[in-house]
């Protein structure tokens, strides 16, 4: 037991003291512990004031009471509705702030800053000052009071009269006023912060045991009431001094708060000094009692009202800091920004210049500092900088304007050591403002174009070089296979004409593989540029017999080790049922089906691949599905499959060639015509493909064609119409007397020998190597050619410009003369340019023989059509003249 005893005592004490830890701050300043012992001992103090209250309350008595000293002096009543007039308009002005504060936008604005969210609180605290300190004068003043007589001045025969309504008063009032001296810069969190809470404290509450002291019926208690007042006096001056000589040091604000904080205390003490006086008789109760009205009236509302308008200035002072901060921070960010930024005055000088433009130019900013922006400009830009600046002057928004900032003349920049260089920038214009928010001039901010306009021209430059690639690649491959089918037909030994077929299907794929990334590069632009509906056909398409022919084609097709594309134990099954007629275009749709198809084919190894057809019910889409019972596709490769040179068996040990850009090239196609491709595959089960069309091509992928485009579409319908039409087929009377003459004009002898394999047995061939040649030939020559096949790109001068100058120049039409423009370029622009130069057709090398001559027939077809009619018209119109003229010979 004795052992658990003092471990319980130690206990119990330890959690007393604990208890009055928490009754008891320890360090109340808490934000700014300038003397943390006298915090502590100004909470002390107040405890000791407290418990001493307490008890003088409960175990004296207190002196009569008795009336106001008015009484004695009139003109007490003057003086204190003087206090009260004045604190009741402070306590108006106070109430118009919080009211305009608190119904207006400014509310928000308050507490959204925290220098402004202390005014706000400095508002509240002077509201609850001024509304005390007028309703306690105002009852004084009307003698509604408890008064007592001073039983301590009684004792040593003075005369002393207590107003205990004034001790309310400045117990509530003056740690109010004082704390207002005691605040500090929020917290980073926004909590409010203050240096002098203990003291200010005790400052009201030593005000209790002062008054007692004066009313106490006892001899040394009064003594001890007093005396304890004082001493809490000297600490809590301790606390308050050392918190001014803290402000001194924060600048001419916090130099005029501390002198204000040091008047308070020095007013405190002569308070205190005037209190005692009437004890020993030294002033009059009423002398007493003036000097508190007056006293009042400075320490409560004029000192009050000092120190808001000292906050006020230091709230402005510190706005002013941060506004230059602020600057400061944004020169410095516009100093070192990414983007050039600079600005000029009204008359058009630099009068800023950063870091990055001086970079960009290579024009220091000591040598722009001055000069006029449009010295840097052409002469075409510079009317529209001019009004650019012009307009925000005028406080409007103009328009983004791209200019290129030029070098100085080769003679300044000699002069001044300058390297300059061009700089391509988009700008935007914002008004620049001092700081008082006088239009100063105008702030350009650039977006750097200089490497984008390098991007553009390496981006023209790549398709110059795919043009010329494509073209360069496609006229061998065009040779190749030309010249090799030509051997193969006229070749009797099976075994080399094997293997000419295998040298046929390598340069074939070849072609494919050409054709394919021309294909990716075209979609890709498109893209880029917004234009890809432009290079649609609208034909009218039955894809049934597009499926019909894709499918029969690859049963019959081999890949590159000569095997069929159709593996033995599979089975390629055409289930597709008759669809309307859609509006698509006929190549690209052959295009889609052939890559889907072939890519079925490929990983298909026993089994079925299925096509079958679908019309929604309202003739409105129509969908075409491939399903096959192949190796299948994983999840996580779907999304992936449709892009460009992409696979899922990316490794070098694959089993399927093929660079991966079919799909892609079919998920683009369907995309730009308005419909859908969805895949579902499931790994050792198959694959399904469903390919959706509409009906009519969707309104969002329509745009109004060109006239080139017009163009090309009707030459292509007469074409179409020549070769399709029953009654246009040529009888035995538009046979001509003579072989038609063909002009080949093209600058590679393999294609003049493929051209001339192709057409020698039905046609007399007339061969130029250049263009220069065939201009010639077509000006000296009797009987002008039926046909000439016009290649595009050639030295010196190209096919389009011969074109062109038979039209123009030369004067001959189209029925007197077809062109056929025959070239390995696929691009839409090159196809529009050749029409629009006056070309009949367009052929894409290489070409399959059967097309070569289709063309070539339509082509004389028309021309044909166009003699017969002329010798008709001619023959009718000769018929009633030469009736006339027998007529006559008869009457003579």
């Amino acid at each position: 037991m004795s052992s658990k005893e003092p471990r319980a005592d130690v206990e119990t004490s330890s959690s007393c003291l604990s208890v009055l830890w928490k009754i008891i701050p320890q360090d109340a300043s808490g934000d700014l512990a300038l003397t943390p012992l006298t915090s502590k001992l100004c909470n002390w103090c107040s405890v000791v004031c407290i418990i001493m209250a307490v008890w003088v309350h409960c175990f004296y008595d207190y002196s009569e009471t008795r009336p106001a000293v008015t009484d004695e002096d009139p003109s007490m009543a003057s003086f204190l509705q003087l206090t009260a007039t004045l604190s009741l308009a402070g306590l108006f002005y106070e109430a118009c702030v919080a009211f305009v504060v608190e119904w207006s936008a400014l509310k928000s604005f308050f507490l959204a800053d925290l220098v402004f969210r202390r005014r706000l609180r400095l508002n509240r605290k002077m509201l609850v000052v001024l509304a005390c300190l007028t309703t306690v004068y105002h009852l004084m003043a009307f003698d509604i009071q408890y008064v007592h007589k001073g039983w301590l001045a009684e004792y040593y025969g003075g005369h002393q009269i207590v107003y205990s309504l004034r001790y309310l008063e400045w117990t509530v009032c003056s740690p109010i006023v004082l704390s207002i001296s005691g605040q500090l810069e929020h917290a980073e969190d926004g909590t409010p912060r203050n240096g002098i809470i203990p003291s200010s404290l005790l400052t009201g509450i030593y005000c209790i045991i002062g008054w007692q002291g004066l009313v106490v019926k006892d001899f040394w208690v009064s003594w001890a009431l007093i005396t304890w007042a004082f001493v809490s006096y000297f600490v809590a001056s301790v606390e308050q001094l050392a918190f001014a000589w803290h402000l001194k040091e924060t600048g001419r604000m916090g130099f005029l708060r501390a002198s204000l904080l040091v008047y308070l205390v020095i007013m405190i003490g002569i308070y205190g000094v005037v209190y005692l006086l009437p004890i020993a008789g030294w002033i009059s109760a009423t002398s007493e009692n003036k000097f508190y009205c007056i006293g009042d009236a400075s320490f409560k509302l004029l000192t009050s009202m000092m120190l808001l308008a000292t906050n006020d200035l230091s709230n402005l002072l510190a706005m002013q800091h941060r506004a230059e901060t602020l600057a400061d921070d944004f020169a410095r960010l516009m100093e070192t920004a990414s983007v050039p930024i600079f600005g000029v005055n009204p008359k058009g000088y630099i009068n800023q210049w950063n870091q990055k433009s001086a970079d960009l130019t290579g024009l220091p900013k000591a040598s722009a500092l001055g000069m006029p922006l449009v010295k840097l400009l052409t002469s075409a830009r510079r009317v529209e900088l001019e009004e650019m600046i012009r307009q925000v002057l005028a406080g409007e928004t103009p328009a983004t304007l791209e200019i290129s900032l030029n070098p100085l003349e080769a003679e300044e920049c000699s002069r001044f050591g300058l390297q300059m260089k061009k700089a391509m920038l988009v700008l935007s214009a914002a008004p620049m403002m001092n700081m008082v928010g006088i239009l100063t001039g105008v702030t350009f901010m650039g977006y750097d174009l200089t490497e984008i306009a390098a991007f553009r021209e390496a981006e023209a430059r790549k398709n110059r070089f795919m043009a010329i690639v494509s073209h360069e690649l496609r006229s061998p491959l065009h040779g190749i296979i030309g010249l090799v089918e030509s051997l193969c037909n006229s070749e009797k030994d099976e075994v080399r004409a094997k293997r000419m077929r295998m040298v046929t299907n390598c340069a074939t794929r070849l072609l494919d593989l050409v054709v394919n990334i021309m294909e990716m590069a075209s979609c890709i632009d498109a893209q880029r540029t917004g234009n890809a509906t432009k290079q649609l056909c609208r034909d009218p398409v039955e894809l049934p017999k597009i499926v019909d022919e894709i499918v029969t084609l690859i049963k019959n097709s081999t890949d590159k080790r000569g095997k069929s594309l159709v593996k033995p134990d599979v089975e390629l099954i055409n289930n597709v049922e008759a669809m309307p007629i859609i509006e698509a275009d006929a190549y690209k749709c052959t295009q889609v089906f052939y890559n889907i198809i072939t890519n079925g084919c490929k990983f298909t190894m026993k089994g079925s691949l299925t096509v079958s057809s679908k019309v929604d019910s309202e003739n409105k889409w129509v969908e075409v599905r491939m399903t096959d019972t192949g190796i299948g596709v994983a999840r996580a490769s779907l999304e992936r499959i449709f892009e460009p040179f992409e696979q899922e068996d990316s490794t070098e040990g694959r089993c399927q060639e093929g660079i991966g850009l079919g799909l892609s090239i079919a998920k683009e196609v369907v995309e730009r015509h308005g419909g859908r491709i969805l895949v579902e595959s499931e790994l050792g089960v198959g694959t399904t493909f469903l390919v959706r069309l509409p009906v009519v091509m969707a309104a969002d992928t329509r745009q109004a064609q060109t006239p080139i485009q017009e163009k090309v579409a009707q030459c292509r319908a007469v074409l179409r119409n020549i070769a399709i039409t029953p009654s246009d087929s040529p009888t035995t009377d538009d046979k001509p007397s003579r072989r038609p003459v063909v002009l080949s004009v093209d600058d590679d002898l393999v294609s003049q020998t493929v051209v001339e394999d192709l057409l020698k047995d039905k046609y007399d061939i007339h061969m130029a190597l250049d263009g220069h040649e065939a201009l010639q030939y077509l000006k000296t020559c009797k009987v002008l050619p039926d046909v000439v096949l016009l290649d595009v790109m050639m030295p010196g001068i190209t096919g389009i410009e011969v074109c062109r100058t038979v039209r123009q120049t030369l004067q001959r039409n189209e029925i007197m003369l077809p062109i056929l423009m025959v070239s390995a370029l696929t691009t839409g622009t090159a196809t529009a340019d050749a029409f629009k130069a006056g070309c009949n057709d367009y052929i894409t090398k290489p070409f399959q023989e059967q097309v070569l001559m289709a063309r070539i027939k339509s082509a004389l077809k028309v021309k044909m059509q166009h003699e017969t009619e002329v010798a008709r018209l001619k023959k009718m119109e000769s018929g009633p003249c030469e009736s006339l003229g027998s007529g006559l010979r008869k009457r003579v």
